[in-house]
């Protein structure tokens, strides 16, 4: 964006799942949009790696979860992606041992009365850390902490039990063998999108909204930011003036969890099944991984780590060590020596994301709608992190960026 002084109708902060959905939808009724995004890709959280292994690979989000009414669904659909229309069974295997039928049952037993303590509570109002309100005679309590930090980006004494109850999950998920971040880089085709272009200020305080990039100014009647609440909370960008105290409180209180991903390479041959197979690594601690062999069909192995224990290693610089032993550990020793690559995400100190998805603090599940709530009808924000109900998840992210964009046109029609 070389020009001093340009102008559009409406400007989209981020080039992320919500931030081209809301550009997508704008552009359709007939308004101009441009599109100003950080990163020299777009796409965000959402982003597929092609390059590393030869074999596409998401190191953000990667499963269209609620899949039987996820937009997203239709969308890659209708762009030519395969997308496969079958669910994990996410816990088939403690370690290599598969679960037998009846520990399965005591598992799902468990899992049920969880799920019903949290949400119980939640949808009583009482907004507490979940860990407050499991039962105490749980068999599987260590395990469910594991799945909630993976799920969740958090561990359970800081997950929001009102949060968790108002998701609205129809626990189908489904894949996209591509890479769900190449869906989402199809969205931009056509679109007027800058990169590497962060934005420094927003100006709402007249009329127009002005837009300060180092490459200069944009005027706009509406922006819509997508940005993660994390860089919100650090005041990028800076908004003149300081926005209403509320949004303060809603950018503090909606952090963002961590996930990191370990993609690991082994040797011609070495893979141990030969078709895709999701794992626990241990049912005896928290620290541990949710391990794939061969995630959406490709020659690989994942191990996703998440919570406070994600944290943990990528600020240790450990993950891809922490891979290693989790795979020596289910695997034996010879696997280790058979590794001929890994390649770690980094969530926490990417410096346009600083974490992974959102979790409202306990106290704070409110938060949402309050952040999705317009500014002066000028300043619209987007993102996983306002739908209540689909937060944390790609097609929350659409959502939210269509209702930006619809806000907008009825703001418009109505001014």
């Amino acid at each position: 964006m070389k020009d001093e002084m340009a102008t559009t109708d409406v400007c989209v902060v981020g080039a992320g799942a919500a931030g081209l959905a809301a550009a997508r939808e704008l552009i359709r009724a007939g308004r101009t949009v441009r599109v100003l995004e950080a990163r020299g890709r777009v796409g965000g959280r959402a982003w597929t790696d092609v390059e590393t292994f030869g074999v596409p690979i998401d190191r953000g989000c990667a499963w269209l979860h609620c899949a039987d009414r996820n937009p997203w669904t239709g969308y890659a659909q209708e762009h030519g992606f395969t997308v496969v229309e079958r669910s994990p069974d996410w816990q088939r295997y403690i370690g290599r041992e598969p679960l037998t039928p009846e520990r399965r049952d005591r598992w799902d037993a468990d899992w049920d009365r969880a799920v019903q303590a949290i949400e119980t509570a939640g949808r009583a109002g009482i907004d507490v850390p979940a860990s407050k309100v499991l039962p105490a005679d749980l068999e599987f309590r260590t395990l469910f902490d594991a799945i909630m930090s993976w799920a969740m980006g958090v561990d359970t004494g800081e997950l929001s039990t009102v949060d968790f109850a108002t998701y609205d999950d129809t626990e189908i998920n489904w894949a996209v063998p591509a890479g769900l971040g190449a869906v989402v880089a199809t969205v931009a085709r056509g679109l007027d999108v800058v990169l590497d272009c962060p934005v420094l200020t927003i100006d709402w305080s007249g009329p127009e909204v002005r837009v300060s990039t180092r490459e200069g100014a944009l005027e706009c009647g509406a922006v819509v930011v997508t940005v993660p609440t994390t860089l919100l909370a650090r005041g990028q960008p800076r908004f003149v003036p300081v926005l209403p105290p509320q949004y303060e409180e809603a950018v503090n209180g909606l952090t963002l969890g961590v996930a990191n991903k370990v993609f690991v390479e082994l040797e011609a041959g070495a893979l141990p099944f030969d078709e895709t197979v999701h794992m626990v690594a241990s049912d005896t601690t928290t620290r541990t991984a949710s391990v794939t062999v061969r995630p959406a069909g490709h020659p690989l192995v994942l191990c996703f780590f998440g919570g406070a224990y994600a944290r943990e290693l990528e600020r240790a610089g450990a993950l891809e060590a922490a891979a290693r032993d989790e795979l020596v550990g289910i695997f034996g020793g010879d696997l280790a020596r058979k590794i001929r690559r890994t390649s770690a995400t980094a969530w926490v100190s990417d410096p346009w994301a600083r974490g992974s998805y959102s979790a409202a603090r306990p106290g704070f599940a409110r938060c949402r709608t309050m952040l999705a709530t317009p500014v002066a009808d000028r300043v619209f924000f987007a993102g996983e992190a306002c739908p209540p109900t689909a937060y944390g998840a790609i097609h929350g992210a659409w959502l939210s960026g269509v209702d930006a964009a619809h806000r907008i046109l009825a703001t418009r029609r109505a001014s």
